[in-house]
């Protein structure tokens, strides 16, 4: 597939360091963007086979990989573009914007996908910049998802966070816990029931998140085409959380059927955040492996992470 894919990044070292992008040392936060890169980079073109008899390479993965278009969308001034590995600027294309204010950069990466809808890509992504796909079968995932179940709905991933720390029973801890119900209600505007298909394995099962939030969304060409004739697209409303949340997540809320895998097999779209700034969210003993393992409320996570 074709898939156009925006990646929203900002880095300011003088910032309040609520957030690793607003925080003085850039190791972590060039880091997680090159490794974010690297992950997508894998599910590109350049993947072959080793032909032992020929010494060539052949190719391999014909009907998983896809054609991506990576456009790096940052304020012009607060990122760390330059400082990327040659081979990751060579690869990736650096879009300067003129946001009103920095926390407003998601809503130009929105612009960014709707400009590109003349070009006719299969699927548009938006990805906060810190988030790394592991799944050769990500996106086909998505697009499976929309295409069964209808042009009105949008699978969300899970997002978790990977350590393997003494003083925790869990390795593998999924962020995007509950939002309390009273507070997320106003922002749902389409209601929707649980769904299930048959897999290998047994059933999935997709609900309607607790937490809407994933940092990222993929759309398909004519969601995307709904979406930006719509009167809120682009209208600037920062009402879910902060601005980080409401670029990635509210107008979602206000256009589609929202669904992520229930818990009970959340592996079957995930994203790894990358670091394990979650992990300082975790309070008390940690329930063991088996049982809910005390994610922390999104709304909270959300305001001291990213």
């Amino acid at each position: 597939m074709r898939i156009l894919i925006t990646i929203v990044h900002h880095w300011n070292p003088k910032g309040n360091g609520n957030h690793a992008s607003l925080r003085p040392n850039p190791e972590p936060r060039l880091h997680a963007l090159q490794d974010q890169l690297l992950s997508f980079r894998r599910l590109d073109r350049r993947q072959g086979a080793l032909n032992i008899h020929t010494k060539t390479v052949e190719n391999a993965n014909q009907s998983l990989r896809h054609k991506l278009s990576v456009r790096l969308v940052t304020d012009g001034q607060h990122h760390l573009a330059e400082r990327l590995d040659p081979l990751y600027q060579n690869w990736v294309e650096h879009v300067p914007t003129s946001p009103e204010d920095p926390r407003h950069l998601g809503f130009e990466a929105q612009r960014l996908l709707a400009e590109g809808l003349d070009e006719h890509y299969d699927l548009y992504a938006y990805f906060e910049d810190d988030l790394l796909i592991h799944d050769p079968f990500f996106f086909h995932k998505i697009a499976w998802f929309q295409a069964h179940i209808g042009k009105d709905a949008v699978l969300l991933p899970q997002r978790m966070e990977l350590f393997w720390k003494a003083d925790t029973n869990v390795d593998k801890f999924y962020i995007d816990g509950p939002i309390p119900r009273d507070y997320l209600e106003p922002f749902l505007k389409h209601t929707s029931t649980p769904v299930g298909a048959p897999l290998p394995g047994g059933d999935i099962v997709f609900i309607p998140p607790v937490n809407p939030h994933a940092g990222c969304f993929v759309l398909t060409h004519a969601q995307m085409q709904h979406w930006s004739e719509q009167d809120w697209f682009l209208d600037g409303d920062c009402s879910f959380i902060s601005p980080l949340e409401s670029a990635a997540t509210l107008g979602l809320c206000k256009t589609f059927r929202l669904f992520k895998p229930h818990l009970a097999n959340a592996a079957f779209l995930e994203l790894q955040h990358w670091g394990t700034s979650f992990r300082s969210l975790i309070g008390g003993v940690v329930s063991s492996p088996g049982t809910d393992p005390g994610a922390a409320n999104g709304a909270d996570a959300a305001d001291d992470c990213d």
